[in-house]
């Protein structure tokens, strides 16, 4: 039951969120920034949007491996490999891709560090030897992504991702950056449609697993 890959062709960590990028249009109440990430040609995404629901809902909707083409349809196949209490997981993805392209998997470590309001972070990075390489498909070496959901005051959170990932074999960037920033742009709305979606119990059923009360800050 679990799954964060958010969409998993692309995710960086960097050591502030806003810093260097560049704005771009987004759509759906989406905002958009990209950054370049030398050497190689793909760019860096930085996506932001408002959702009226609790900051846990967004762990219940990416770690539920069940509906995970609801936001990432391009997934063949989400499957997490082990855990290390509530907040450590490794997962597997596989990823489709057109013809003549391989298909890619992708194998990352998360940890989730929780706030006293609710808020929390999720980091996630690329373990790829973690699994023997199979034949036919090409194992991405280079990902890693920081996640925030953060409570407002209106009773929104805003959810927040800087995300990188170098899909291997020398694909051209002006082919694979227009095609991850759609899928990143449609893959926000959908996350956002789920969380608003899910039961409140859901929410209340995430603090709990996680042992967190929520304390207001000024």
């Amino acid at each position: 039951m679990n799954k964060y890959c958010v969409l998993i062709l692309m995710w960086v960590s960097l050591s502030s969120w806003g810093q260097g990028w560049q704005p771009q249009q987004g759509e759906g109440g989406v905002q958009l920034w990209t950054q370049s990430h030398p050497p190689g040609p793909y760019l860096a995404l930085r996506l932001e949007m408002r959702v009226m629901a609790a900051p846990a809902t967004l762990l219940s909707v990416l770690r539920d491996t069940s509906r995970h083409r609801e936001w990432l349809p391009k997934s063949r196949e989400v499957r997490v490999l082990a855990t290390s209490g509530p907040d450590d997981e490794l997962v597997y993805t596989r990823l489709e891709s057109p013809w003549p392209v391989q298909d890619r998997e992708l194998i990352t470590r998360s940890h989730v560090s929780r706030r006293a309001d609710c808020g929390l972070e999720l980091k996630v990075w690329a373990e790829p030897d973690a699994l023997r390489i199979r034949s036919g498909l090409v194992r991405i070496r280079d990902s890693s992504g920081r996640w925030q959901a953060l409570p407002q005051e209106d009773g929104s959170t805003l959810i927040r991702l800087e995300t990188y990932t170098n899909p291997g074999n020398n694909l051209p960037g002006w082919l694979v950056n227009p095609i991850a920033i759609k899928a990143a742009l449609e893959s926000f709305q959908a996350i956002r449609r789920l969380m608003e979606a899910a039961p409140k119990s859901q929410h209340q059923q995430s603090l709990l697993a996680a042992n967190v009360r929520c304390v207001a800050t000024p």
